[in-house]
């Protein structure tokens, strides 16, 4: 039975993981700064009958190999969550910029392909016997999610703005379509042809 679960095991078709960001920003960061990215994905079990036998099999998520899109990758053994709005002295998170254990820093700003591949360890069991490991594992890759990676300026005035011709007052950025687009958290506060609208409602 061992020899059977383990080939059951590796011929699984298991989910992959989902690449996600934080829900509120959907991918939005800046550069210089922790940018949270976490895996969403699951311990999957499944039945079949192997040798006569109904036999459960189980994969459950133990390492995580994150491409982070720039060069740069690294391995998790925890895939990550998503932020909570206070820490544990009751102070707000800043969400733009708090380190996690798969959060990243990108250098520089862009559009970035983020994927992770999910390694899962197996375990079989017969009917309603114990559950017993099975040798290896299998590797699963993601589809791609998108770090939108953008820098920030900020300038001092010393009162309120008068006209959009005055320094530090030329208001929010415009985008060419052709080439350029606002980032998605945004992209409703921006017509065809991208120009601020402002916020929708």
């Amino acid at each position: 039975m061992p020899a059977a679960a383990y080939t059951a095991f590796t011929d699984l078709t298991l989910e992959p993981a989902v690449v996600k960001f934080e829900p509120d920003l959907l991918g939005f960061g800046y550069k210089g700064r922790h940018t949270n990215i976490y895996a969403d994905v699951e311990t999957q079990t499944v039945t079949e009958e192997l040798l006569g036998e109904t036999v459960e099999l189980r994969a459950t998520p133990q390492e995580f190999h994150w491409d982070y899109g720039d060069g740069t990758s690294r391995t998790t053994y925890e895939p990550g969550r998503p932020l909570a709005d206070y820490d544990g002295t009751g102070q707000e998170i800043v969400k733009t910029d708090f380190e996690t254990v798969t959060s990243h820093v990108y250098e520089e700003t862009g559009i970035y392909p983020v994927t992770v591949e999910t390694v899962y360890t197996g375990q079989f069991r017969v009917g309603d016997g114990d559950w017993r490991d099975i040798p290896g594992t299998v590797s699963v890759e993601s589809s791609p999610g998108e770090a939108d990676i953008w820098t920030q300026n900020s300038r001092w005035v010393s009162g309120a703005c008068e006209s959009q011709d005055q320094w530090g007052c030329n208001g929010p950025v415009q985008f060419d379509p052709a080439t350029d687009r606002p980032p998605k958290i945004y992209q409703d506060q921006y017509d065809e042809n991208g120009n601020w609208i402002g916020p929708v409602g």
